[in-house]
């Protein structure tokens, strides 16, 4: 997989075929899910605009753990990013159940400890690309407001103001 990053690093591009400078590329998303329908464009035009080269993303490692990269950096890293600390996820089996530790990498694939549906047992499951991270539970934390500026803090700045003469 041969990804192309916008400069925020948010939006990515990966590049289906090259023939020199034209490619056909298509938007994906960090999970690695194409977007819209692929299209043509010029590297040169694509880098012109500010889209860099990407050799590390969650796309990239979901990628490489699908196709069966064991002890893979890419992967580790990919697994970290989609599967956090106590978010949920439903298995294969049709359970849900909360990740209780972060993914370990072993010779035979990658494991996780996950805290299963009722109980407080812990159990070591290996990951397998069918998971299917759920939706958190916590809501957004609405932003913070600080409290209007009171009459002693506004007679201060208004004295620093006289004084500073407006510097």
């Amino acid at each position: 997989m041969k990804l192309l990053a916008d400069k925020t690093g948010e939006q990515f591009l990966n590049i289906l075929e090259q023939d020199d400078d034209a490619l056909v590329v298509q938007f994906i998303s960090s999970e690695g899910l194409p977007i819209g329908q692929p299209f043509k464009d010029s590297l040169s035009g694509l880098l012109l605009v500010g889209w860099t080269h990407r050799t590390t993303s969650t796309a990239i490692g979901l990628h490489r753990f699908k196709q069966g990269c064991l002890e893979d950096a890419h992967a580790s890293f990919a697994l970290h990013q989609l599967f956090p600390l106590g978010r949920k996820v439903k298995l294969p089996s049709g359970d849900v159940a909360q990740i209780a530790s972060y993914a370990n990498t072993h010779a035979d694939g990658y494991y996780m400890y996950l805290r299963m549906n009722a109980g407080q047992q812990i159990s070591r499951v290996k990951i397998t690309p069918d998971w299917v991270l759920l939706p958190s539970n916590k809501r957004l934390g609405l932003p913070y407001y600080p409290a209007p500026k009171s009459q002693a803090e506004i007679d201060i700045i208004d004295e620093f103001d006289a004084w500073s003469g407006g510097f």
